[in-house]
């Protein structure tokens, strides 16, 4: 996501008009985009819902091989990996400034 993007948004547009400055409501996007993932992985890393019953049922995300037949590898530490995902390689550290 970049500054040209914020004109698709329109409280971000509305923020703008009002004063604030364009990189900050960019950034405020960002920190909001990256705590949702992160959630989401945690629950993926967690194996389901934290508030589910111990007779519900649960998760395992798995490695499978090109036929998509599981490899028996199970896959974890996706929220401790997520920050190298980060495309400008500098790990999140622009979110947090």
């Amino acid at each position: 996501m970049d500054a040209s993007s914020l004109t698709d948004v329109a409280a971000a547009q509305r923020l703008i008009e009002t004063g604030a400055d364009p990189h900050d409501v960019l950034l405020v996007a960002r920190a909001g985009a990256y705590e949702a993932v992160f959630a989401a992985v945690c629950v993926l890393d967690g194996c389901g819902d934290p508030e589910a019953r111990e007779t519900d049922p649960g998760w395992h995300l798995m490695e499978t091989d090109a036929e998509c037949n599981p490899t028996g590898r199970e896959i974890g530490g996706l929220h401790e990996s997520l920050l190298e995902t980060d495309p400008a390689g500098n790990q999140g550290a622009d979110v947090w400034e």
